[in-house]
């Protein structure tokens, strides 16, 4: 019995709609921004998040369609499979059009900032939640996953060390 609740397309699946609405949040923030550094940043941003969405699809496909997660787990996992799950569909990122409505209730640059550090945080949990459960062949899915929301996460918190400088 393969005690694996998640395979690398489902991850991607989830993955592209954390892209999908990231893409969103950061174009419609960056529209709303006034700083230069933090408008370039969500542009680019934007941007990664669109080239992110077409290598997660590539990946999708390389993968093939893999079979889903049999019945028959401990207790553990398909608890923990129904909270990432949830946790996939109430994120902000994750929400059809939830970036898009989220960019609009923020004030200023530091504050939309902190709130896109927060996300790129909780999507980098959700990653590694995910790497537990994840079928050895293919973790590096899920790998590759986590090194780009990072590099998110550092640009983010460089611009924003930036701005306490102003």
């Amino acid at each position: 019995m393969d005690p694996v609740h998640f395979t690398g397309n489902e991850v991607l699946e989830m993955a592209v709609r954390i892209e999908e609405n990231g893409l969103k949040f950061y174009t419609d923030a960056g529209k709303a921004s006034k700083d230069r550094s933090v408008k370039d940043l969500f542009k680019t941003l934007a941007e990664e998040e669109g080239r992110h969405i077409k290598v997660f699809l590539d990946l999708k496909k390389l993968l093939g369609e893999d079979e889903q997660a049999s019945v028959g787990f401990d207790a553990y996992l398909e608890e923990a499979s129904l909270y990432l799950k949830a946790l996939a569909d109430t994120e902000v990122f994750t929400r059809p059009e939830g970036g898009k409505k989220f960019a609009g209730t923020v004030h200023g640059e530091r504050d939309v900032l902190n709130t896109a550090i927060g996300m790129e945080k909780d999507s980098l949990l959700f990653y590694y939640e995910i790497l537990k459960m994840i079928r050895e062949k293919d973790r590096a899915v899920v790998e590759s996953l986590i090194e780009q929301e990072k590099n998110h996460l550092r640009k983010l918190t460089e611009v924003l060390s930036g701005l306490a400088g102003k």
